[in-house]
């Protein structure tokens, strides 16, 4: 048994866990809301506070500490450029921090590359070379997985899959760029079009014109879709169509043996993976190219945490 600590900062929560890192299994964790107020200094006390409780009440020996964070990291894979929810993390030299605080080697990388190396280790990339892994949820990010090794590029940008220009006069992004796959398939995004649509003449059939479009989410398109409303559904298959596009534009750059969809959305189910597949298949040069769903679920951000240690064992 070798025993790591993973550690998710998310932007609403944080989790840390005990892994067995041989067997990719969860053998304790702990879960807080991310504090709202302290920024990164109370983000990070209430993560150390975990995580010294889960090493004193570690069966063996814990060896080391995997990093996933929800923002942007450096190439150095032990610094994080910023955070998108909280205040404070800007070039914080993360992974000393962790190694001064709990004594041990620590590696830090953003939560696409992080769930990329979890689901390629622990789930639905097992047996590929070659991994494509998007979450598609309130944003679109993503992890590169070549030759069995997590791809971060030059300096640390590879796997922006979501910000790839689709549409060149497309809908603004939070990037600041416009037409980008975020805008244009993602749950924010999907939302923002449902209420756009609400207000035109076919917003009055709609049985989503019953909510408040303040409140109005891509979940409530998706149900929506699901129960035959016209417009729900013309928001949701244009969404997945070029959700498609960028899929198929990226596995061209990069044949890899799988894509892994995981994120809020892929609940969904069939409703996402179906059209999603369809556009695929006319689109990729790859004619063996299958798109399945993640199967590591909320615990994929302390997995991939705890799989950045398998880089240096």
């Amino acid at each position: 048994m070798t025993l790591v600590l993973g550690l998710d900062f998310g932007g609403t929560k944080l989790a840390a866990g005990l892994v067995d890192l041989r067997h990719g299994a969860t053998l304790s964790r702990r879960v807080l809301p991310t504090p709202v107020a302290g920024g990164a200094t109370a983000s990070l006390d209430a993560m150390l506070a975990m995580a010294r409780a889960l090493i004193d009440g570690a069966p063996a020996p814990v060896v080391g500490v995997g990093v996933s964070f929800g923002g942007p990291v450096a190439a150095d894979g032990r610094t994080v450029r910023l955070s998108m929810h909280v205040a404070g993390w800007e070039n914080l030299p993360l992974a000393d921090r962790v190694e001064g605080a709990l004594g041990l080697p620590a590696a830090v990388a953003n939560d696409g590359d992080a769930a990329a190396l979890a689901e390629f280790h622990f789930g639905a990339g097992r047996g590929v070379r070659h991994l494509l892994y998007l979450t598609v949820s309130t944003g679109i990010g993503g992890g590169i997985i070549i030759d069995g090794r997590l791809h971060r590029g030059e300096r640390a940008w590879a796997g922006e899959a979501g910000h790839q220009t689709l549409k060149s006069d497309g809908p603004p992004c939070p990037c600041g760029r416009n037409g980008c796959l975020e805008a244009l398939a993602s749950g924010l995004s999907i939302a923002r079009e449902a209420r756009l649509r609400l207000r035109g003449p076919e917003g009055a059939t709609s049985i989503l014109a019953a909510l408040p479009p303040d409140t109005l989410t891509a979940q409530h398109v998706a149900e929506a879709a699901a129960a035959g409303d016209v417009l729900a559904r013309a928001v949701w298959n244009e969404a997945m169509g070029w959700l498609g596009i960028g899929i198929a534009s990226a596995a061209n750059l990069l044949n890899p043996g799988r894509v892994v969809l995981g994120g809020g959305l892929t609940r969904a189910g069939d409703l996402l993976f179906e059209p999603v597949r369809h556009v695929v298949a006319r689109r990729a040069m790859d004619p063996e190219l299958t798109v399945v769903p993640a199967e590591l679920g909320d615990g994929v951000g302390i997995l991939g945490g705890a799989a950045l240690l398998r880089l240096q064992s």
